[in-house]
């Protein structure tokens, strides 16, 4: 069996703006996230703790790996949703019409040059296919616990995105070797 902890990383500084794969402050230092998670995290006792390569993952997944003598691992494929060119913008400033538009059909569309919800889906359906048997912890993007609510919970994407993710709010993922989506 594969067993996933995913905690979704810490509150960041910026309000109503798509930050999506940039790097943003967090409210908390990379030592205080990682203190209130480590209690949850040790418990699960993971044999790998994943993170991507955002600061905001990254750095408290590094002390916990240090903290628990644990390999930590920095993967690309468990990135955040790229919103392209609104990354950095506030929601604000992306003209009303244009956000419209990629709401309307955004399982579908991307927002310009940024990545598609199936392309997201299917980079994060690979890194999760490719877990091998034990228990994994993953500091996570709010985008990559939805997508792994689809593709391992069973959820529709209409569905997870109805359920609120807080930052440092924790998820069970379980799949038997065997019965792995291809």
């Amino acid at each position: 069996m594969t067993h996933l902890l995913a905690i979704r990383h810490a509150p960041v500084t910026v309000e109503r703006v798509f930050y999506g794969q940039m790097d943003v402050p967090t409210t908390l230092t990379a030592a205080e996230a990682a203190a209130r998670i480590a209690p949850t995290v040790a418990e699960f006792a993971p044999c790998t703790i994943w993170s991507s390569d955002a600061l905001r993952c990254r750095e408290p997944a590094a002390l916990l790996s240090e903290r628990l003598g644990v390999a930590h691992r920095i993967e690309e494929r468990v990135r955040e949703m790229s919103y392209g060119d609104w990354e950095g913008r506030g929601w604000d400033a992306v003209p009303r019409a244009e956000i419209d538009e990629w709401m309307a059909e955004w399982q579908t569309r991307s927002p310009p040059r940024g990545e598609r919800v199936t392309t997201f889906t299917e980079r994060v359906e690979a890194w999760w296919r490719d877990l091998a048997p034990g228990n994994h912890f993953l500091m996570a993007h709010a985008g990559v616990v939805h997508c792994l609510d689809v593709i391992a919970g069973g959820l529709r994407w209409e569905e997870t995105i109805e359920q609120r993710l807080d930052f440092l709010q924790a998820r069970r993922f379980s799949a038997a070797a065997a019965h792995r989506p291809t």
